[in-house]
């Protein structure tokens, strides 16, 4: 925010016109920085009415957080918002009409053009998480017949409403999609040349009923800036741009994290914790500590049962937190490294048979190397017997742990849930349980004979 101060201490100084022609000078991702960084929400609209360009405006409104635009929409007037919601992709509309309170979004729907309303109603038809709820309509086509010069003239008629023409695709009569050709490629054909001459059929493509998540892993593994979407029939109805594809990414990494760290993900929530209410966070967190607890008090009567043991052998409670912590540390591993290979689609859930035996040798090597060290400790506290007890406890609780990490994530998948939900804190009160069990077991099987 340093090379921004001039427009922080303008702000401050309430200075409204040098900070209009200190907007008209700035990108669009520095104008929304300067409105995030703001706090008073009166002061945040100012900002945002000073911007001159609709355009402009219309992108900085899409990038802001949910509160933020329900507070702008609040004190815009009719004719103005009517502007604005126009001004904005399609794509962006739609994201808009789903996140929006009812009432508001009853407002805007009295107030747009037809025309929008009707996109935007179309776009939400499809299924919650599609393709079809992220992707634009605002993109170039041009018909198999077409020459070079039909289509740069498509390009100088249509191409301001379009969010990508650096590619444009090529289709037949019915709106099926047959390839696409490249902006460099037209500006250095003759004007003469037939479409069909220049234009490239490797067409990669999703389903308007896709997973949205698939057009990440697409993206990524073809480089794409630009990915079409069509319907059953191959027809062309949309694109999904690069900017998308971006926000999907992140989108899915933040419900991840904090599904990693059992923390409840909900629509109504926006990712910022600054800007999130006290009693919103408490609910995200609250409901996965309660169902934690219940389940970490199995290992609290496990020690109680086994309590004859424990108070012969008193030095057994010393390596207790170090054997459960173990296999609560490797059940996490195991589980992050599957987790992340089953999102990215490096590991699917058929693999689930030869990953459990490729895990059973890799977790024995790490318990049986963690075992050695744990038990010469153990001899020097407890003596031979309780060595023994320790070390092949240890190479069973990471042994297991490890296995228990590795199989959640792939029962998740197998009942089609979001693997993201084994969390690292399920995985490890799991292993915990486990652990515990194991060890208590194991060590009244060999001390008491």
């Amino acid at each position: 925010m340093n090379e921004n101060l001039e427009v922080i201490n303008t702000i401050k100084n309430k200075n409204w016109d040098k900070l209009k022609s200190l907007l008209a000078n700035m990108l669009e991702a520095e104008i929304v920085d300067i409105i995030d960084y703001v706090d008073d929400d009166d002061t945040k609209y100012r900002i945002f009415s000073l911007i001159d360009s609709i355009d402009i405006k219309a992108y900085v409104f899409s990038e802001l957080n949910l509160h933020i635009k329900e507070y702008l929409i609040m004190q815009m007037k009719d004719y103005d918002l009517k502007i604005l919601i126009h001004s904005m992709s399609p794509d962006d509309r739609t994201a808009l009409f789903e996140e929006i309170s009812f009432n508001i979004k009853n407002r805007i729907s009295a107030l747009i053009y037809k025309s929008d309303l009707k996109e935007i109603n179309k776009l939400l038809s499809y299924p919650e998480d599609s393709i079809g709820r992220i992707m634009t309509t605002e993109y170039l086509s041009i018909k198999l017949h077409y020459t070079v010069e039909d289509t740069i003239n498509q390009i100088r008629k249509f191409g301001k409403d379009s969010e990508a023409f650096e590619v444009i695709y090529v289709i037949n009569d019915d709106g099926v999609l047959f390839g696409y050709v490249l902006l460099k490629d037209l500006l250095i054909a003759k004007l003469s040349s037939s479409i069909d001459e220049i234009m490239y059929t490797d067409i990669i493509s999703l389903s308007v009923y896709s997973d949205k998540e698939e057009a990440v892993l697409i993206g990524k593994k073809y480089d794409l800036l630009y990915i079409p979407v069509v319907d059953d029939d191959n027809i062309l109805i949309g694109i999904v741009t690069i900017d998308d594809i971006f926000d999907i990414a992140e989108e899915e990494d933040t419900e991840d994290f904090h599904k990693l760290g059992a923390v409840g993900v909900s629509d109504d929530f926006d990712s910022s914790i600054k800007n999130a209410s006290v009693l919103n966070l408490y609910h995200r967190r609250i409901t996965w500590l309660f169902i934690l607890i219940f389940i970490n008090i199995i290992s609290g009567y496990f020690i109680n049962f086994f309590e004859g043991i424990i108070s012969k052998y008193i030095s057994l409670i010393l390596f207790l937190p170090l054997l459960i912590d173990s296999a609560g540390n490797a059940g996490a591993q195991s589980s992050t490294l599957i987790i992340r290979s089953l999102s990215v689609g490096d590991v699917k859930k058929s693999d689930w048979f030869f990953m459990f035996f490729k895990e059973i040798f890799i977790s024995l090597l790490l318990g049986a190397t963690m075992s050695i060290a744990v038990a010469l400790l153990a001899i020097f506290r407890g003596g031979i017997k309780i060595a023994i007890v320790v070390a092949i406890s240890m190479t069973l609780v990471v042994t297991i742990g490890s296995l228990i990490g590795l199989s959640l994530p792939f029962l998740f998948v197998m009942l089609k849930k979001d693997p993201t939900t084994s969390s690292v804190p399920l995985v490890t009160s799991i292993c915990d349980i486990c652990g515990t069990a194991i060890y208590l077991l194991l060590a009244t099987i060999l001390l008491s004979s």
